[in-house]
């Protein structure tokens, strides 16, 4: 009776961590959905035919459609009647500003993430400042020819 007990204990656990190895089931999200923000991550989990569903928000910074989705995992639980609500998509979001600043939390400038954040906003701030310098010397050089114009009319 004792060697029973053993072998049928000893068969339980080789089956848990057969199914610990082998993994859950939960499938994870497709890698164009991490990273993007929810607004855009939403379209892209309709176009896969599946529902979106916040799991998890870190931070309060944010509307949710401007957070950026940490994470992402196919629902693996029942629904209220007892289906498997296979077509949900469970999101996990940053909801603090893109890189943490003196005033504001977020990704550290060391990290892979906060550096690609702000060399993006940095190359925005000096395009968007080229734009109107070169708007500028537009303008001034108008206003001159505009003023030659009105002096050669005299």
């Amino acid at each position: 009776m004792k060697k029973l007990l053993v072998l049928g204990a000893g068969a339980c656990g080789a089956a848990a961590i057969a199914l610990t190895m082998a993994g859950g089931g939960v499938a994870n999200a497709d890698d164009g959905i991490v990273g993007q923000y929810y607004k855009d991550a939403k379209a892209k989990i309709g176009q896969m035919g599946m529902t979106p569903v916040v799991a998890t928000t870190v931070g309060d910074r944010k509307d949710w459609d401007n957070c950026i989705v940490q994470s992402a995992n196919r629902a693996s639980f029942l629904d209220g009647s007892g289906k498997k609500s296979g077509n949900t998509m469970l999101v996990n979001l940053n909801c603090y500003s893109k890189y943490g600043t003196y005033l504001w939390p977020g990704y550290s400038l060391a990290s892979p993430e906060g550096r690609k954040m702000w060399e993006a906003d940095m190359a925005a701030k000096k395009q968007k400042e080229a734009e109107a310098a070169a708007a500028a010397q537009q303008q001034e050089q108008d206003q001159l020819a505009a003023v030659d114009a009105e002096q050669a009319g005299e």
